[in-house]
């Protein structure tokens, strides 16, 4: 549970509301990986939910912060792109 590579692939060959639920579990495992909150935003963002987008960014500031783990919002949005 701590290869973030696997559950990346593994939220790829989900459908929608599965990959939301494998990286919801993810997130739980490796709290600190932003490469994991980024795939969230960007799932969300295939559904054109802009709305909970903005929601998983500023959680993942604030669990990164929460994990010592500080990211600038401005930093983790350059790596999302």
């Amino acid at each position: 549970p701590h290869s973030v590579e696997m559950w990346l692939a593994l939220a790829r060959l989900e459908t929608y509301e599965n990959a939301r639920k494998v990286l919801n579990q993810a997130r739980k495992h490796l709290p600190t990986e932003r490469a994991v909150w980024i795939a969230a935003a960007k799932l969300e963002e295939s559904q054109n939910h802009g709305d909970v987008v903005d929601r998983i960014v500023d959680k993942a500031v604030r669990s990164l912060d929460k994990h010592d783990a500080v990211v600038m919002r401005a930093q983790w949005l350059k790596e999302a792109e």
